[in-house]
């Protein structure tokens, strides 16, 4: 009996400080927690932010000008990607947008707008500099990252106008941007740009007109980490000449905000509020007008 109640007073003691590390309480790691990914009541991981520029995109919506109101369909593809080159501490962001389309369905002002390409490659150095290449080369900062922005195949048909239809062939602009961010989230590029259009007139007449780094190109943006709010604008503007003859002044600028209402299968569903302006560069007429509108933009496998 009396071994019996050592056996049960020693089992009923706590184990002693320093004891083996088999008798020790295990404590488990704390789990590092995403900032991108929910769980949901059965303990289930989901995305909670998204990528606005690496999606397939469709949307609809509707526009405001001339006075009236046109029913809109929106389209496209948007890739983003990243590359760094450690050895010389740099970066590339670079996106692309593929087959952008708008199209009006309107029985009689139906139009399309489509852009067959366009893209920005942003070069980030941790130290930007110039190098001056003389018997004793000199390095001076230089506080901007270069942007190299492209466009190719933007056609704007009207079907209101007639038979013809308007072409850009191709636009290049190199951009400075001295925000200098390293994420890609915020941008700011301001710089020269070169541009050669067709415009092919009803009574089909043929007509070029260029701009030989004449006009320049502004284009800002930020958004948010989680993908969630979306702010963007952009301006051209200079001067243009006719191969026939002739040299007008144009603008063209757009800004627009968007804000994810609700993501359905992870899929975001997101609403854009945008607007337009064109100073004598719209349509085959070179009409000055201003456009507003809103949209509703699905945008498939953004999952960050």
């Amino acid at each position: 009996m009396l071994a019996l109640g050592l056996a049960t007073l020693l089992l009923a003691l706590p184990p002693a400080p320093g004891g083996t590390a088999a008798s020790a309480p295990q404590v488990p790691a704390r789990a590092e927690v995403d900032p991108c990914s929910g769980m949901d009541d059965e303990g289930r991981p989901f995305p909670t932010c998204f990528d606005p520029g690496n999606a397939l995109l469709l949307g609809t919506g509707l526009r405001v000008w001339d006075g009236r109101a046109d029913p809109t369909l929106h389209a496209g593809i948007l890739l983003r990607t990243e590359r760094t080159s450690r050895s010389k501490g740099m970066l590339w962001f670079n996106t692309h947008r593929l087959l952008v389309t708008e199209a009006t369905p309107n029985s009689t002002r139906r139009g399309l707008t489509t852009t067959l390409y366009e893209g920005t490659f942003r070069r980030h150095l941790e130290e930007g500099f110039i190098l001056i290449p003389t018997s004793k080369p000199i390095r001076i900062p230089f506080p901007f990252d270069v942007t190299l922005a492209v466009r190719a195949g933007h056609l704007e048909r009207r079907t209101w106008e007639g038979p013809g239809l308007t072409v850009e062939t191709g636009r290049a602009a190199l951009l400075l941007d001295p925000i200098r961010s390293v994420t890609g989230r915020l941008w700011l590029g301001f710089g020269p740009a070169a541009s050669h259009s067709l415009r092919r007139m009803p009574d089909g007449e043929l007509e070029q007109e260029l701009s030989p780094f004449t006009s320049a190109l502004v284009e800002t943006g930020y958004e948010t980490e989680d993908g969630w709010w979306t702010v963007r604008a952009s301006g051209l503007g200079g001067w243009i000449n006719s191969f026939e003859g002739g040299r007008r002044f144009r603008v063209r600028a757009d800004a627009s905000l968007e804000r994810i209402l609700f993501a359905v299968n992870d899929q975001p569903l997101w609403l854009q509020a945008y607007g337009t302006y064109t100073y004598k560069d719209a349509g085959l007429a070179r009409r000055t007008e201003w456009a507003v509108g809103a949209r509703l933009l699905v945008r498939t496998f953004s999952s960050l």
